[in-house]
Parts: structure tokens; sequence; C-alpha cells
């Protein structure tokens, strides 16, 4: 019984692990406008994607790279 506990604990640990998202859809911003957009921007050494913003607002005008 304890084997069964823990090889589904393992498998849980697994599938957990292997369904996290790694990568980031980030967009570039001058002036208030989209420049740029990458998808599939890897995290790195990064926790979140919210770690890779950059974006500065002036006078409601962005400027910078904003990732989700």
């Amino acid at each position: 019984m304890k084997k069964i506990v823990l090889a589904l604990a393992v498998v849980a640990t697994v599938a957990c692990f292997s369904s996290c998202k790694k990568t980031c859809t980030c967009k570039t911003y001058l002036l208030g406008q989209v420049t740029a957009t990458a998808e599939d921007v890897e995290l790195g050494d990064n926790d979140k994607c919210s770690d890779m913003n950059t974006v500065v607002t002036v006078e409601n005008t962005k400027n910078g790279m904003e990732c989700e």
C-alpha cells in the first residue's frame, strides 16, 4: 500500500512540473505603440513573466517591454 501511495505522489509531482509554463509572450512599446511582439520567451533566471517587465509610463505613454 505504501508503494502505491509513493508511486502516485511521484506521478503527481512529475505532472505538476511538466505542465508548468516556462515561456512568456513579451511586447515592446515605443511611444505608446507596440513595435514588436515576441512569443515563447524563456524565463531564464526569473520566477515569473512579470519579473522581465521594463515598462515605464510617462504621461500615459508606455516605453519598454511588458511580458505575460
